[in-house]
């Protein structure tokens, strides 16, 4: 282990860069505890990877996907059912509100249906006495009387008609304007309207309380669908004028279990800097099945510049840092690995680009470096400083 620092000393000062190729520092691993350490030995290839700009990402809700919900009638609110952060799923209830238009709508419903069966009433009564006068006429019933008969009876179906296209109105308007992907009317109690969600989101914001007055200017509850979301960055001018559109962003969502990189693509790069900020935005974006980006996360992101490198493209958690230097791990024979020291040109996506110290088709350890890191760290222990 001693000759490897040694060895990683001349590397960093440029003075034995083929010597580390010859290091004979080997750490042995058994076969059972490289299952363990579920290690993978892959041969690497050449390709090119876009330079990187390390920048902070603010998790955002897409403006097209953030709705804001305000009440059909005027009323009075009865029950607030969400609070904000909360996740609903589609045509669940957010609040109920006793609906003052709901209401003199219902009158006036309850008035037309009332004018139409008065008509229908009418249009009987007149059939039957034009059927009466039809079968009398030339006897007790003169053919002008007969004629009166009907015109009356055509008066009254007139009537019906109008009345019907009455009710029909206030019941399109009850439907069309009343009830809707956000709201509906309480079953059995026509009075009182409920707000429901249009769609699975988190409930952003509630702007009423219990007994607060309402009107269709109200902005009741606001939602966003978090299906997917925005990572937006404000960068320098300059650095903007670096950025690939279009191009693969990563960002680092760290947990308990350790760091993921979520791949996103670049949808808008700006050209104009915000006069208050003198910075200008990029946004990419990025699906959240799981809902475990929300809006306000501050995350590390990387942006693919137009630059690119091209190297060994190895995956990033292959190459370790030991002391400063950057370090992948060599098969070298059975249960055996040697550490060479390697000149990373660029990182991104998960990936790093080896511009000296590997070549094309030579095989390393792509995944589990870290455990042989770390048993090469406890045999230096075991040598004694």
């Amino acid at each position: 282990m001693k000759r490897f620092l040694l060895l990683l000393i001349a590397l960093n000062t440029g003075l034995c860069s083929a010597y580390a190729a010859a290091s004979d520092t080997v750490i042995t691993m058994s076969a059972g505890a490289q299952r363990n350490a579920d290690l993978v030995i892959s041969a690497v290839q050449t390709g090119t990877l876009n330079n990187m700009l390390e920048a902070m990402g603010t998790v955002t809700a897409e403006a097209g996907r953030v709705v804001r919900i305000h009440p059909a009638g005027s009323g009075k609110v009865l029950d607030v059912l969400v609070v904000p952060g909360q996740h609903v799923k589609k045509g669940e209830v957010l609040l109920t509100y006793q609906d003052h238009s709901l209401h003199l709508l219902h009158l006036e419903i309850i008035k037309a249906q009332a004018a139409l069966t008065t008509a229908q009433a009418a249009y009987q009564n007149a059939a039957a006495a034009y059927n009466r006068g039809k079968k009398l006429e030339g006897a007790t019933v003169t053919v002008g009387e007969t004629t009166r008969r009907f015109a009356t009876l055509k008066a009254a179906k007139d009537d019906v008609t109008a009345r019907q296209a009455d009710v029909e109105a206030l019941n399109h308007q009850l439907e069309e304007d009343y009830n809707s992907v956000t709201e509906t009317n309480k079953p059995k109690e026509p009075e009182i309207s409920q707000i429901i969600s249009p769609a699975a989101a988190e409930v952003q914001s509630v702007a009423v309380g219990a007994a607060d007055d309402i009107s269709p200017a109200t902005m009741l509850v606001t939602l966003a669908d978090m299906s997917s979301v925005w990572i937006v960055s404000d960068i320098l001018p300059h650095d903007a004028a670096r950025v690939s559109e279009n191009g693969i962003q990563t960002t680092e969502l760290p947990s308990e279990t350790g760091t993921t990189f979520l791949p996103s693509k670049i949808t808008s790069a700006g050209d104009i800097a915000d006069p208050a900020t003198g910075l200008v935005r990029v946004i990419s974006r990025i699906p959240n099945p799981d809902g475990h980006l929300r809006p306000g996360m501050f995350l590390n992101t990387y942006l693919p510049l137009r630059k690119t490198t091209t190297g060994v493209i190895v995956p990033e958690n292959a190459v370790q840092d030991i002391n400063g230097a950057s370090v992948v791990f060599i098969p070298a024979g059975a249960d055996h690995f040697s550490p060479r020291a390697v000149q990373v040109g660029a990182s991104g996506n998960g990936q790093k680009v080896i511009v000296s110290g590997l070549s094309d088709g030579e095989k390393i350890v792509t995944h589990g470096a870290f455990a042989l890191k770390a048993v090469m760290l406890m045999s230096d222990t075991g040598d004694g400083e």
